[in-house]
């Protein structure tokens, strides 16, 4: 019985039964909202879903207190982890609602939605509060330890964790250990299959970007572009595909093989690299300005390396026009 057709039965039952039937709706519900393909013309079918689980699983939880909360905060990972716009404004307090239903569980179901939700809330605060992101990444971390042995969705989980640690703890001058929780979550995912690393392409970039960036922050250069080469190209592919989920996460891969050839005495190499970063950044501001504001201060960036990049060149008159490009978008955007 296909999901679709399983769906429409149990609404059926759970108006005659909402006790017996309700639980199990709920549940296809938010299988739903994780199965419908992540395209944005399939974002308000997984909406609807998740939003018809969190709404049945309140009545539940009103009806029969202490026997469904751990499903309530199920279906509010969900709804959190839909990739609308309403997501960025409201995820964090469907975590933290999530959070409070589960954070004293001690069975596996409820500490793997503890860890989700944890991990939710904190991929959202990252960038704006990173320390406050950090104390819950880690908190995910270790509630996924506690959830062992885990399956490839939760292994995929747990290196996500460790790259919102990784990039925390960067922010928060700890180069460290961020390096050390970055080389954590590529391990992880080098243990799985190529299929699975395919499946998880996204996590999977995010985590070697991440790794790259920390190789380059000591000087590793060489090891930085020899670990960024097959990523590179791979990543290539696949902004033909995904454009607006695959560009951030090139642009970052290719800023930071700019900083590699200016360090090995490349200069040639680092501009076409930070002008290809541009590229993608400019791409995705025109196409999608809302939801990549925050790029802006990447194109920014960028726009400045590439004109020290020219100055150290003697290029100084196109090191004069990047450089004045920069400042009259940070001066538009600020």
């Amino acid at each position: 019985m296909s999901l679709a057709v399983r769906i429409t039965l149990l609404r059926q039952l759970t108006r005659v039964d909402l006790a017996r039937f309700g639980p199990r709706l709920a549940e296809a519900l938010v299988t739903r909202s994780h199965q419908v393909k992540i395209r944005r013309s399939f974002v308000p079918r997984r909406t609807a879903a998740a939003d018809e689980a969190v709404a049945l699983y309140r009545r539940l939880v009103q009806d029969r207190p202490g026997r469904h909360e751990v499903g309530l905060a199920r279906a509010l990972v969900a709804q959190g982890s839909v990739p609308d716009d309403r997501t960025v404004g409201s995820a964090i307090a469907q975590g933290r609602e999530a959070i409070g239903y589960v954070e004293n569980a001690t069975n596996r179901d409820g500490l793997v939605v503890l860890a989700a939700a944890q991990l939710m809330v904190a991929a959202q605060l990252c960038h704006d509060e990173p320390r406050d992101a950090l104390s819950l990444a880690e908190r995910a971390r270790e509630t996924w330890l506690r959830c062992a042995p885990l399956n490839i969705h939760e292994q995929v989980a747990l290196a996500r964790s460790l790259t919102v640690v990784a990039y925390c703890r960067a922010v928060l001058d700890s180069p460290a250990e961020a390096l050390i929780a970055r080389e954590g979550a590529v391990e992880i995912f080098r243990r799985l299959s190529g299929w699975t690393r395919r499946n998880y392409w996204q996590a999977h970039f995010e985590a070697v970007g991440g790794l790259a960036d920390s190789l380059a922050a000591q000087g590793r250069w060489a090891e930085t572009l020899a670990l960024a080469a097959d990523v590179r190209e791979e990543l290539t592919f696949v902004t033909r595909l995904r454009p607006l989920r695959a560009r951030p996460i090139l642009g970052g891969l290719l800023f930071v093989l700019a900083k590699c050839h200016a360090g090995l005495g490349e200069p040639e190499a680092a501009v076409a690299a930070v002008k290809e970063a541009v590229g993608h950044y400019r791409w995705l501001a025109e196409h999608d300005p809302d939801r990549y504001r925050l790029l802006h201060h990447r194109v920014v960036v960028a726009l400045r390396t590439q004109a020290s990049v020219f100055e150290g060149l003697g290029q100084h008159e196109q090191a004069a026009w990047t450089a004045a490009e920069a400042e009259a978008m940070e001066s538009r955007w600020r």
